[in-house]
């Protein structure tokens, strides 16, 4: 039978080296931590993976790039400027031809390329002379009432439609102001042009200008195309066209 001291040295001895195995465990664990640290500290070029390109940030309204209409190379069918983010801003110098736009860039007024209409207060006297002429008017008087029409029309149209604005900053008589097409967005028909609807309903005149359209349509066979809507008009007693002389 083993005496005490027997039981007791087992026992510590038991004790020391269950220490041991403990204490060598440790060690490697930490070995092998201290590798595992290096290993990611390493040059990103030997170890990492490139993350995602983080997203671009946001543009503006108004630093976003023109859209220009392209043909079916891609090329630029005419350098015109669209602006789709638009509202009529009221202003007491709207009339049938000549609005102030509200833009990205801040309100401008647009006069309309090929359309002529008559302004509500007459206009300056060799326009309005013109104009008289064109309807076949003995007179100027009816012209005021005319402008008012035109007015009105394009004013209505351009309040409760959706519309774009077409232009390559050319300068108009109007003191700063600049020409440009304006196409409305009906649900039924499409695309209007707001010009051509001026003359198609006898309250604008064909103003030529020797501008291509932004779809690439020649100068002369859009100006057929008016004549047409011309000739519809007056066919149909239209505006201008209803008035006898």
């Amino acid at each position: 039978m083993q005496d005490k001291s027997t039981r007791f040295t087992l026992a510590a001895t038991g004790i020391l080296l269950a220490a041991l195995m403990i204490l060598g465990w440790a060690l490697s664990r930490s070995a092998a931590a201290k590798r595992g640290n290096s290993a990611s500290q390493a040059p990103a070029s030997q170890t990492a993976v490139p993350a995602e390109p983080l997203p671009p940030p946001a543009v503006s309204l108004k630093e976003q790039a023109p859209s220009i209409p392209l043909d079916a190379r891609g090329k630029p069918i005419a350098q015109y400027q669209v602006i789709t983010s638009t509202g009529l801003v009221e202003d007491s110098a709207n009339d049938g031809d000549t609005f102030l736009i509200r833009t990205p860039d801040g309100p401008k007024r647009f006069s309309l390329y090929y359309a002529d209409a008559v302004e509500p207060d007459g206009g300056q006297p060799e326009s309005a002379r013109e104009i008289a002429e064109n309807f076949g008017f003995e007179s100027e008087e009816p012209l005021r009432t005319l402008g008012v029409e035109a007015r009105d029309f394009s004013l209505r149209l351009l309040r409760s439609t959706p519309f774009r604005v077409v232009t390559r900053w050319e300068e108009a008589p109007e003191p700063n102001s600049f020409y440009a097409f304006i196409f409305l967005k009906d649900p039924d028909q499409g695309l209007i042009d707001l010009s051509q609807w001026l003359v198609r309903y006898g309250l604008g005149m064909i103003r030529p200008c020797g501008r291509d359209c932004p779809d690439g349509t020649s100068a002369a066979d859009y100006l057929e195309r008016l004549r047409a809507e011309e000739a519809r008009s007056q066919q149909e007693s239209h505006g201008a066209w209803s008035r006898k002389p």
